[in-house]
């Protein structure tokens, strides 16, 4: 069974040298700041609608979300 990923549309980089700091959830639209930057295979939490997302990193450093 093929993963159905979200692709984070927001390109521009959080502004931290570190890489991401927040993601827009992929339900609800909201942007969740995050104390650690995007990794692959990270679980993130939106704050806001309470879905968790496994994150899914990619070599152009855009990263794409698939509820759990």
């Amino acid at each position: 069974m093929p993963l159905d990923f979200y692709e984070d549309e927001d390109e521009k980089d959080s502004g931290s040298k570190n890489g991401r700091k927040d993601f827009d959830c992929p339900e609800c639209n909201a942007n969740n700041p995050l104390e650690e930057a995007l990794a692959d295979g990270q679980e993130v939490l939106c704050n806001y609608c309470g879905l968790e997302f496994a994150v899914k990193g990619s070599d152009n450093g855009r990263f794409k979300f698939k509820e759990l």
